[in-house]
């Protein structure tokens, strides 16, 4: 017996635009995968960003904070006060266990400018016309003056600044009203 083969013919294609097929499972998961991983990562960088923020804000509150302990305790005036009796005495002069000690008001001072950004306000000795209105800005020696105008006041000690916030008012007198 002998068996006849039938072959069949394939069927002629169609000439022209190429069957639209739909995207395949593999491909499709990968673009999903691909458009949630540019998610994460966009909001892991504005995480990144709110959380750098939080603690920018966290450090400069402290320095305020410690800034106006700084202050409100007159540790700052106190240092000032030390460096001119320091800077008035003549080298040698001071016994040695306070000699060694000359530059130490100088450098706490420095680092409360450079880190804390603490400066003095107004220097001693300086004098100036001031508006009766604002006075109010020092911690004054003497009476007000009974009317309105400029007044003359003399600063007998400086006070202390961080940026443009007054930490302590300038101590002062009224030199005339």
């Amino acid at each position: 017996m002998s068996r006849a083969r039938t072959r069949t013919a394939a069927a002629p294609r169609k000439k022209g635009k190429p069957k639209k097929t739909s995207p395949r499972p593999v491909d499709r998961a990968r673009r999903d995968l691909d458009q949630a991983t540019e998610a994460v990562r966009l909001a892991a960088a504005a995480l990144t960003r709110v959380a750098d923020q939080i603690g920018a804000e966290a450090v400069e509150d402290e320095r305020a904070r410690l800034a106006a302990d700084l202050a409100s305790e007159q540790i700052l005036r106190d240092l000032a006060k030390l460096q001119r009796a320091l800077a008035a005495a003549a080298d040698g002069s001071l016994p040695p266990d306070i000699e060694v000690l000359r530059k130490l008001p100088d450098a706490l001072l420095l680092w409360a400018r450079e880190r804390l950004g603490v400066t003095p306000h107004l220097a001693a000795g300086q004098e100036m016309e001031v508006p009766a209105d604002r006075l109010s800005g020092f911690l004054l020696d003497g009476t007000l003056p009974p009317r309105g105008g400029l007044v003359r006041v003399r600063v007998i000690s400086p006070g202390w600044k961080r940026g443009a916030q007054v930490l302590v008012p300038p101590r002062a007198m009224i030199v005339s009203p």
